[in-house]
């Protein structure tokens, strides 16, 4: 298995987590739309790419990344590309006229240099297209032989946060309530299903616009961080191709600094750890582990991390609410845990006590944060994600 970090991986240096994707598989053979619950770094991009590599029987996969997308027309645009380019499409044997016309049209506009044997785009008459409907249309005319579709969306929250942030809450609405209208498609029932996630958690976007009902239609299926025997395995198998020499407690002891048990942290953590064995040689003991840990803080790994703080910029209110986030996360890297009085009393100080309890909600999903067994405070999730910004935030 290659240390491949930074990037979403798939056949052999795919870790499996057996238990996440008969999860997966379970929902879909119920004919679920599902929704991929889970903060970034988590691997749900190499899932995705698992699934599109091991289909089940019947089943056929069409992958979209939608993070740069902010428009309805945009979105069902993109979709439209990646199915028409889709083995699934090109190869069918049943084309009706009606899926000619639309798909001809499409193609037509979507600028996609791709050789369908049975489109025609003579038959594209030059009239304006709605591409919601007319992908919707599209989607109602294919024939897969009793086959399924299953149309992944990666970074569909982000295409939700972005259109709001452009178009204004109003529109990320009419885009929720287009997508809702398609789930409840009954002609698309037995051979279209969507597999959604997102870096963005559903959850508080929904309630920020104030539209819940409108996504309570998906299977929520959430991926959570490694256990520490999966953490352990990983870690074996990714030293694997290296000559180091490291005991199991000095495995385990190095994982149990990390805290939040993320893929990626691992990955990263025995980047280091292959680092400090090429300067110093083997055996890899307590010491030199703890060497390898203090060196995943160093400037060269700053790229990895900056993206949480650029995100928070990004989708905070400018303002009260920006600047009461910072204030919570710098606190909490001072104290441990960071009572929730203590934030309550931050939104009292910034004007915003009627809704930051959705603001904070918000960066427990995305994996600032988490509540104590008690419920009376907070915690940063990752001890490397705190001491970063610790040492370069704060």
């Amino acid at each position: 298995m290659r240390n491949i970090i930074g990037q979403a991986v798939s056949g052999n240096d795919f870790f499996e987590r057996p238990q996440i994707v008969r999860k997966i598989r379970r929902a879909l053979r119920a004919f679920n739309w599902v929704y991929l619950s889970a903060p970034r770094r988590v691997g749900k991009t190499s899932i995705m790419n698992h699934l599109q590599e091991n289909p089940e029987a019947d089943q056929q996969y069409v992958y979209a990344i939608t993070q740069s997308i902010d428009s309805v027309d945009g979105f069902y645009k993109e979709l439209a590309k990646q199915v028409i380019d889709s083995p699934a499409f090109r190869t069918m044997l049943k084309v009706t006229d009606t899926l000619k016309k639309v798909a001809s049209a499409l193609l037509q506009r979507i600028n996609l240099k791709v050789s369908v044997p049975f489109l025609d785009l003579s038959l594209d008459k030059g009239e304006p297209i709605n591409f919601q409907t007319d992908f919707e249309k599209m989607l109602e005319e294919l024939d897969l032989d009793g086959g399924k579709l299953i149309i992944m969306v990666d970074e569909f929250t982000e295409t939700i946060d972005n259109i709001m942030l452009k178009h204004g809450k109003q529109e990320a609405r009419r885009f929720l309530q287009l997508f809702r209208e398609l789930t409840h498609n009954r002609k698309l029932t037995s051979k279209v299903q969507f597999l959604l996630t997102g870096s963005i958690c559903l959850q508080p976007l929904v309630k920020k616009l104030e539209v819940s009902d409108l996504v309570n239609q998906l299977q929520y299926i959430d991926v959570p961080s490694l256990t520490e025997d999966e953490a352990c395995s990983l870690f074996r198998q990714l030293i694997g191709p290296e000559d180091i020499q490291i005991d199991e407690d000095t495995i385990r002891f190095t994982l149990q600094k990390i805290d939040w048990l993320m893929p990626f942290h691992v990955q990263l953590l025995v980047q280091e750890i292959i680092d400090v064995f090429e300067s110093s040689g083997n055996p890899i003991d307590q010491a030199k582990a703890e060497q390898a840990y203090q060196q995943i803080f160093h400037q060269r790994n700053k790229i990895y991390f900056e993206q949480y703080y650029e995100r928070l910029k990004k989708r905070l209110e400018p303002g009260a609410e920006y600047q009461f986030v910072h204030d919570v996360l710098n606190r909490a890297t001072e104290e441990s845990p960071l009572e929730k009085s203590v934030v309550h009393d931050l939104a009292v100080k910034y004007g915003i006590t009627d809704n930051y309890k959705a603001t904070v909600e918000s960066l427990e999903y995305e994996g600032y944060l988490h509540q104590t067994a008690d419920g009376t405070a907070y915690r940063f999730n990752s001890s490397i994600l705190k001491n970063w910004w610790k040492k370069y935030v704060c």
